[in-house]
């Protein structure tokens, strides 16, 4: 198990400019089987950090939300937004030690981006409309919504290489793309089938656009989102180990023979994906039948310690300093793998809720995790 460093802050909090007065935040048990935001350096030793800020020293945490996305902030490694279900927007700038509520009442946030040379420009995807700020949460405005009943943005992103540039998608498939900001928008495709979270390659190459749909897995487009291919049409490999000079590694079963993607029953269901921003064009992509690794030209298949078809696997995180350093979080567990694959640990997770969101830090020496209750 690798460990991470952990850089513990200062008992001094710095508290968000939207705050004023006697302002207190007081976090409850570390660890337990309610749920919230937690974080950890080395998988092992978890920390509860769903604390909210309060003006009377009342200790008041979000632990019964729903995570449904993390951002992170380009510029700054100690600031986090937080998605959820039904509880608005919770951001921090301390790494987690306290939270400011946001958006609140507004419907379900489904995505959060935060411009990559700005800080306080902040886009959200609410229900059916898309929030905007550019004064660090203070106050929001709406740039964008479906007037249609049903209709909802569920995806966003932007382009680091030109930040003017937005992308978003809705759960009738449109792909929409603003060149200002947000201020119009136009559909640059219609994939006839929800979209469920949109990937740029914004550490190589942010012309390279990833779309997972809900039923027709994965698309690329190499041109900023004119064209696409379907990625279920590429050919797909199993992953064996293999052991030289004392050294197990992952490579192509030398037997195996090509066959496409969507041959593998199931697997167009997609449910979550990470980016490896180790590699110029690389994806993670999991569900419940198991998880791939797409590698530009065809897929391959990772042996995993959890069955086909018995558990599904609700969040991916890749090291983005090491692209072998990879975990997926299930209902129930943990797993984690320094080696791309080729030996899988077991963790418990910190939470009876499950892991529905993982992510990195910039520096990747802390592991992010979102509860989510799975309604059986």
């Amino acid at each position: 198990m690798r460990a991470y460093k952990i850089f513990f802050i200062s008992l001094f909090l710095i508290l968000p400019f939207v705050l004023t007065g006697c302002i207190s935040v007081k976090n409850g048990p570390e660890v337990g089987s309610s749920g919230g935001f937690f974080l950890t350096p080395d998988s092992e030793k978890w920390a509860n950090r769903s604390a909210i800020y309060t003006a009377n020293g009342e200790v008041k945490t979000f632990s019964g939300a729903n995570i449904t996305s993390i951002a992170l902030d380009p510029e700054d490694e100690a600031a986090i937004y937080l998605g959820t279900q039904t509880n608005g927007i919770y951001y921090s700038y301390n790494y987690g030690q306290g939270w400011t509520n946001t958006l609140a009442g507004q419907g379900t946030i489904n995505d959060i981006v935060v411009h990559p040379k700005d800080k306080c420009n902040i886009y959200a995807a609410v229900y059916n409309k898309i929030w905007y700020s550019e004064d660090c949460s203070r106050t929001w405005d709406t740039l964008y919504f479906e007037a249609r009943a049903n209709k909802f943005v569920t995806a966003l992103e932007i382009n680091y290489s030109n930040p003017d540039i937005v992308y978003a998608g809705t759960n009738e498939g449109s792909f929409l793309r603003s060149l200002d900001k947000g201020k119009s928008w136009e559909v640059l495709y219609r994939f006839q089938d929800d979209v469920q979270d949109i990937v740029v390659q914004n550490h190589s190459d942010s012309n390279i656009i990833y779309v997972l749909t809900k039923s027709k897995g994965a698309w690329r487009s190499n041109d900023g989102g004119l064209n696409w291919e379907d990625l279920m049409e590429l050919p797909v490999y199993e992953l064996e180990n293999v052991t030289e000079n004392g050294k197990t590694f992952t490579k192509i079963k030398k037997v195996d023979e090509a066959k496409p993607f969507f041959k593998v029953s199931g697997v167009k269901l997609a449910v979550a994906v990470a980016s490896d921003r180790t590699k110029a064009d690389s994806l993670i992509y999991a569900n419940r039948i198991g998880m791939f690794r797409f590698n530009g030209e065809y897929w391959e298949q990772y042996k995993l310690l959890t069955p086909k078809n018995k558990e599904t696997i609700y969040s991916v995180a890749v090291n983005p300093k090491d692209g072998n350093d990879i975990y997926y979080g299930t209902s129930a567990a943990l797993y984690h793998t320094i080696d791309n694959g080729a030996n899988w640990i077991i963790k418990e997770l910190p939470t009876t809720r499950a892991a529905g969101e993982l992510n990195f830090s910039a520096n990747s020496q802390l592991l992010y995790l979102g509860s989510y209750k799975i309604e059986k």
